[in-house]
C-alpha cells in the first residue's frame, strides 16, 4: 500500500495528491503535525520537508522527485510529452513552478491578518489531543512567519515573482484559459502550475477552499488575479483535469 506523508493544507502535497490521482494509484493519506513531523520525514527520507511517499519498499521525498518517480514506474496516463522538445520544456516548466510556490506561500503569509481560519484549515485533521493542538496555535504561527520568512521585504519580492509566474502563464497560453502551457495535453507542468497557484484561487474542493484571513484590500487584489487569464486557467485545469478518488 502507498501511504503520502503530508500537510492537508500544503499545496507541495495537494501537487502529489494530484500526480497519484491521475494516474489512478491508490494510496492512503498520513497527516504529520506541523514541527513534530520532522522526527518522522528524517527518519524517512532525510530530510524535513513534506509530501514523502512510500511505494512499497521505495520511499521518495520531494514533490518533484516524486513527480519523476512516478512517471519512469507507471506507465499509465502520462505526463510527460514523447517528443523530446516537449518533454524538455514540460519539465523546466515544472522546476520553474515549483520554486514559485515557495513565492505564492509566503506572499499569501504575508497576507493573513486574521490566523483563525488559517489554524482551522491547517489543523482540522488533528485530534485534540486534551488541548495539545490549539496549544500549539501561537507556536505554529510565529514558526511559519520565522519559516518562510514573512518579513515585509521578503514578502514584496514574493509578489513580484508571484505576478511573474502568472504572466508566464499567461505567456504560454496565450491569453487561452483552454490550452495547456505544453502541447496540447496536460502534463506535470500543468499540474505544478495549478496546484502551487491554486492557494491564490481557492478552487472548490480544495483544502483552501472558504479560508480567509487578509484583509479587504487584499481580496480586491485576488479578485483582480481571478479574473485574468491566468486565474481562469487554474481554475479551468481544477474543473476539467483535476480528478480526485471517489
Amino acid at each position: 500500500m502507498r501511504t503520502l506523508y503530508q500537510f492537508p493544507i500544503s499545496h507541495y502535497c495537494e501537487k502529489t495528491r494530484w500526480h497519484l490521482d491521475h494516474k489512478g494509484l491508490d494510496f492512503q493519506v498520513d497527516n504529520l503535525f506541523p514541527g513534530l513531523h520532522r522526527i518522522k520525514s528524517k527518519r524517512l527520507a532525510g530530510i524535513v520537508t513534506l509530501p514523502i511517499l512510500k511505494d512499497g519498499e521505495r520511499v521518495i521525498g520531494d514533490s518533484t522527485r516524486i513527480a519523476l518517480y512516478l512517471e519512469e514506474n507507471y506507465s499509465q496516463a502520462p505526463l510527460l510529452p514523447a517528443d523530446g522538445e516537449l518533454r524538455q520544456q514540460a519539465l523546466e516548466l515544472e522546476e520553474r513552478f515549483d520554486r514559485l510556490g515557495v513565492h505564492v506561500r509566503r506572499w499569501l503569509y504575508g497576507q493573513i491578518k486574521q490566523w483563525d481560519s488559517v489554524m482551522h484549515a491547517m489543523l482540522k485533521v488533528y485530534r485534540p489531543w486534551f488541548g495539545l493542538r490549539d496549544a500549539m496555535k501561537p507556536v505554529l504561527i510565529n514558526g511559519v512567519q520565522k519559516l518562510y520568512g514573512v518579513t515585509p521585504e521578503r514578502v514584496a519580492k514574493s509578489q513580484a515573482e508571484v505576478l511573474e509566474g502568472l504572466a508566464l502563464i499567461e505567456s504560454r497560453i496565450q491569453g487561452d484559459p483552454s490550452r495547456y502551457l505544453v502541447g496540447d495535453r496536460l502534463t506535470l507542468a500543468d499540474i505544478s502550475a495549478a496546484a502551487l497557484f491554486a492557494p491564490l484561487f481557492t478552487p472548490a474542493g480544495t483544502p483552501w477552499e472558504g479560508v480567509a484571513g487578509h484583509d479587504a484590500k487584499t481580496q480586491q487584489f485576488l479578485d483582480e488575479l481571478h479574473a485574468h487569464p491566468a486565474g481562469q486557467w487554474v481554475l479551468r485545469r481544477y474543473a476539467e483535469d483535476r480528478q480526485r478518488r471517489s
